[in-house]
């Protein structure tokens, strides 16, 4: 077999110029298609089988709201498609089902997604990549891969591996995420676990939605689903070609025209081992949400076909290449990541907002928008090397800005993604009469002096930060106390704790006049006083935004 080496420019001229000739190129495959939704097609090694995903039909594991289980259908002699049979209970799960590719042997299938039997409430469905194999006439029982740092915030998922099973491409929200579902990469390790994914890049990833990835033979050229760079409809599929050994630097994605896209949602483009035609799903002239369509190859992309795999490049591997000795340099420890899951909320209700999120860190700049992400709970992940200094700017509709720097510590990380740790910026509400109280704000018994000065500046300082985002905004501190005690002492000592807080404020370069104050005593307890518990909740410092 020969070896080919795609020359990225004659690829992209070919394929927008070819593609652009015809209108809707798509030949519809009648014989799978249905009523209900078909997406996601894979072919198995020999071309003998096509499996898909198939949702909303009652056969499927969880029913009519199944949200998509793996269907299969067999070549007849004549070429042709049989009708499709469910893949059966061993593969599904009430979930999203579906395959992300074979072995060379097709003895092994990968899945997305897994069921573990024995999680609370008699199992739980796990957000991930499984892989079964065909033993005694059938397929076992679906495992986990072992992807490290593996997350996922959204509740859609899709993935590609390679032909050679060492490379896997994985559609989700995760570790620096540029909005939505962003393409990663992920490389099989020789102990058979997966290396942290790693984010493709700006010039494949947008603010929007980028899924059901396909990588050629040769893994330099991919194919994906984008509604974030413009095109035909609401999502269309993009090629690109990768430039050199880099998994982060791409061409620019080219739309494969009007022949594959159309007004609707294309998905899925999938190239055979073997054969003359391309796969896919498109909701256009369906006869159901999405249905599945061929497209003939081109000549480069039947050329990929028989590219034959060989060394692994150097991210595929952590094991070194065999060459002559060379002179000993000095190895630099592997950082440690930090591993976060963020959320906003209002600092009064903790309910999740919707809000846009700003992250600069290391030279890089992440933008969130809260209001994009599916989840109710609008969490979402990032990692960072520890020691990175993260400075994030937050704006939302009815909210004082926010700001804050924050370093990343290895207190934060999370060795298990399904083990929950979130950071959550509090959101003031900018409206006057709105009262927040300042935690950990503490002092010494019956002085004014900070009992935990350390605390007391982290707390402080976000309320700097606080005033500083926001220039026209006053406030008024309020200083109570329990009631244990002589009351106007009590008056006057609530009275000095709040002026030590101004103090630092305008140390701080708050101004001056933009801070009233008031001391109450314990004439306002949020709690009873009769234990200790509810006295430290009335020994509390406020403020009350003024303007």
């Amino acid at each position: 077999m020969k070896f080919f080496r795609l020359n990225l420019i004659t690829l992209l001229l070919v394929l927008s110029g070819h593609l652009m000739a015809q209108e809707n190129g798509h030949v519809k495959i009648d014989s799978v298609n249905s009523s209900y939704d078909e997406q996601n097609p894979r072919l198995s090694p020999d071309g003998n089988q096509l499996y898909f995903t198939r949702s909303g039909h009652p056969d499927n594991v969880g029913g009519i709201i199944d949200r998509g289980d793996i269907w299969v259908s067999n070549k007849n002699t004549d070429g042709s498609w049989g009708a499709a049979q469910h893949a059966g209970a061993v593969l599904n799960h009430p979930g999203l089902n579906g395959v992300v590719g074979f072995s060379a042997d097709s003895k092994t299938i990968y899945l997305l997604n897994y069921y573990d039997p024995d999680g609370q409430g008699g199992g739980n469905l796990r957000n991930g990549i499984a892989k079964s194999t065909w033993s005694n006439g059938g397929w076992t029982a679906p495992e986990r891969l072992k992807i490290t740092y593996f997350a996922n915030s959204s509740e859609y998922i899709n993935a590609h591996i390679s032909a050679d099973e060492k490379v896997l491409l994985l559609s989700i929200r995760s570790f620096q995420t540029f909005g939505n579902e962003d393409l990663y990469v992920t490389f099989k390790q020789p102990d058979g676990s997966w290396l942290q994914p790693r984010n493709l890049g700006n010039t494949i990833n947008t603010s929007s939605e980028e899924w059901a990835p396909f990588l050629s033979a040769d893994k330099s050229t991919l194919y994906f689903s984008s509604n974030g760079h413009g095109g035909e409809g609401s999502r269309d599929i993009f090629v690109s070609k990768r430039l050199g050994e880099s998994w982060t630097n791409w061409s620019q994605p080219v739309n494969l025209g009007n022949e594959v896209n159309t007004r609707g949602v294309e998905l899925g483009y999938f190239i055979p081992v073997q054969g003359e035609m391309a796969y896919f799903s498109s909701t256009q002239n369906s006869e159901g949400f999405g249905d599945l369509f061929n497209y003939p190859l081109s000549a480069l992309e039947k050329a990929a076909q028989e590219v034959v795999v060989t060394t692994p490049t150097p991210e595929e591997t952590e094991e070194p290449v065999a060459q002559d000795p060379a002179p000993e340099t000095p190895t630099v420890p592997e950082k440690s990541m930090v591993v976060m899951t963020l959320q906003v909320v209002d600092t009064r209700t903790d309910k999740p907002l919707d809000a846009d999120v700003t992250l600069t860190f290391g030279g890089e700049e992440a933008i969130i928008k809260t209001g994009e992400i599916e989840s109710a709970d609008k969490k979402w992940i990032m990692s960072f090397e520890e020691g990175t200094r993260v400075y994030v700017e937050i704006t939302a509709e009815g909210y004082l800005n926010y700001k804050e720097e924050f370093l990343a510590e290895a207190s934060t990380l999370v060795l298990d993604p399904e083990f929950d740790s979130s950071e959550g910026f509090r959101l003031t509400p900018n409206t006057v009469g709105t009262k927040i109280r300042i935690s950990n704000v503490l002092f010494e018994r019956s002085k004014a002096s900070f009992a935990d000065p350390t605390k007391a500046r982290v707390n402080l300082d976000r309320l700097v930060e606080l005033m500083q985002a926001n220039p026209e905004m006053e406030i008024r501190l309020e200083g109570h106390t329990d009631n244990q005690g002589n009351p106007k002492l009590l008056k006057q000592l609530s009275l000095e704790r709040v002026e030590a807080v101004k103090a630092y404020l305008v140390n701080k370069g708050v101004g001056a006049k933009r801070i009233k104050t008031a001391g109450f005593g314990g004439e306002n307890p949020v709690a009873r006083n009769s234990n200790e518990t509810g006295r430290g909740e009335n020994r509390r410092v406020e403020f009350v935004i003024i303007k």
